[in-house]
């Protein structure tokens, strides 16, 4: 069944190991967190710091399917804080767990957005789902409004910026607006062969909106500096040397800004049995009773 588990701040900034997963599980929230995260065929970094501490406006969360085959990850900013992060942070937990078998992450996204577009409480949301299948090695990205997705390619050794499918955009003018915009919208996915090596950057905002003393943003030519530098970095140096780059420029040790969040995510070559044996291990055999004696695995997060 799908898992949420409640810690401390503390607990969570300190976490050394990553949490483990097991199948149906979605983990994730809007506090504070720095800690690695461990999928079929992924390893990485989620760091998200709110700006005025506690819960934030930025939302995380990181599932994997019934049959252990489909990981998503998803990021979201939500302009505002309190009851109404809480709302979209709980839809997006909902919706998650109700599409955790479907492979299209534009249908969390679409349902997401009509959802609080006709809602009482409406909050202007952007967003990035990302679905990966690691027997096939495919990743598909989709995105509401949200800053671009960065890619490293491992055997050309270097870093390129994701831009949303241009041929789904000259289609329809109501294509990837921001969630709460219009009910309407519809949403593009763009596909990519990974390799392992290969990283995928998630960031929000805030991370590229951070500004100097003198007012100039930290901005895409400062990030892709950083990627270059880093680019034989593990996902969690490098998530550490962009967040040391922005807070070089800002200039401060807290940043008041804005909340930002960053998730750094390393494909591998996953588990020898992923495959048919998974989906017969979780989807026939787990009901029947199969490994029942077997300890539980939680996996570690935050609402």
């Amino acid at each position: 069944m799908s898992t949420i588990e409640t810690a401390s701040a503390p607990e969570r900034e300190l976490a050394k190991s990553p949490p483990e997963f097991s199948c149906a599980e979605i983990w994730g929230g809007n506090r504070p967190i720095d800690t690695a995260i461990e999928l079929p065929g992924v390893h990485g970094r989620v760091y998200s710091q709110p700006c005025r501490g506690g819960r934030g406006g930025d939302i995380h969360y990181v599932s994997l399917c019934n049959s252990g085959l489909l990981s998503r990850m998803c990021l979201a900013d939500v302009a505002g804080h309190g009851e109404t992060v809480a709302l979209v942070s709980e839809e997006i937990h909902r919706l998650l767990r109700r599409f955790m078998d479907n492979l299209d992450e534009r249908r969390v996204l679409a349902e997401l957005n009509r959802r609080l577009t006709r809602g009482t409480e409406t909050a202007m949301t952007t967003a990035v789902a990302v679905s990966y299948i690691p027997p096939l090695h495919l990743v598909y990205i989709s995105s509401a409004g949200h800053p671009p997705a960065w890619l490293y390619r491992r055997a050309e050794a270097r870093w390129e910026r994701l831009a949303p499918c241009p041929g789904e955009r000259e289609e329809r003018a109501l294509v990837d607006l921001p969630l709460a915009v219009d009910a309407e919208t519809r949403f593009s996915r763009r596909r990519v062969r990974v390799r392992p090596g290969d990283r995928l950057l998630l960031m929000t905002d805030g991370i590229l909106e951070a500004p100097a003393p003198g007012g100039e943003l930290f901005g895409e030519e400062r990030l892709a500096a950083v990627l270059d530098q880093q680019h034989a970095a593990q996902a969690g140096e490098l998530a550490h040397a962009i967040m040391a780059a922005v807070h070089a420029h800002v200039g401060r040790p807290q940043l008041v800004h804005d909340d930002v969040t960053l998730l750094v995510a390393e494909f591998t070559p996953g588990p020898r049995a992923l495959g048919i044996w998974e989906v017969l291990k979780n989807r026939v055999l787990r009901p029947l009773g199969w490994g029942r004696g077997e300890p539980a695995q939680t996996a570690g997060g935050l609402t």
